[in-house]
């Protein structure tokens, strides 16, 4: 398959049992109710916690944006673009701290070793404080980041379609 024809893909990293951290899950869900679900070459998924797993989702993809919640020490809300490859070289203005076992950094940076990796994009929104104790319940701060990680997001492809 050419890149050119390649799909862009949206992956929503996170755990609908562990509060906030369903950020990534929530904008997944959110742009599935837009004109983007079923746009020809563009895949909208979810990703679960994002361990080695992503690295299969990153396979014929001519792009990728990822959301995931992090925690970075800013307001809980905010939401930070990231490259993939400022993450990869560890030059991304933010210090990730992923709420899983491992962070996306991580991931990419075993990713470059084994595969060719498409364009990447991050989109981590600060989650404040991660989940202690199993909750589906979300803070007003981080749920309110949805809809403008869905306005992002839609930017971010508009040049692609």
């Amino acid at each position: 398959m050419s890149i050119l024809n390649a799909p862009v893909r949206i992956l929503g990293c996170g755990s609908p049992f562990m509060g906030d951290d369903a950020v990534g899950l929530k904008v997944v869900e959110a742009l599935k109710k837009t004109e983007l679900e079923g746009l020809d070459g563009l895949e909208v998924e979810d990703a679960g916690v994002c361990g080695l797993d992503l690295l299969s989702l990153l396979d014929g993809a001519r792009k990728v944006i990822i959301v995931d919640a992090i925690l970075t020490g800013a307001r809980a809300g905010t939401i930070h673009r990231l490259s993939g490859l400022d993450l990869i070289a560890g030059t991304a203005p933010h210090d990730i701290i992923s709420v899983h076992d491992m962070t996306i950094s991580d991931v990419l940076k075993i990713g470059e070793q084994v595969q060719e990796l498409p364009e990447i994009v991050v989109f981590g929104i600060e989650i404040g404080k991660q989940a202690t104790e199993i909750t589906m319940e979300m803070s007003p701060d981080v749920l309110e980041a949805v809809n403008e990680a869905v306005r992002l997001i839609r930017e971010e492809v508009s040049d692609q379609f």
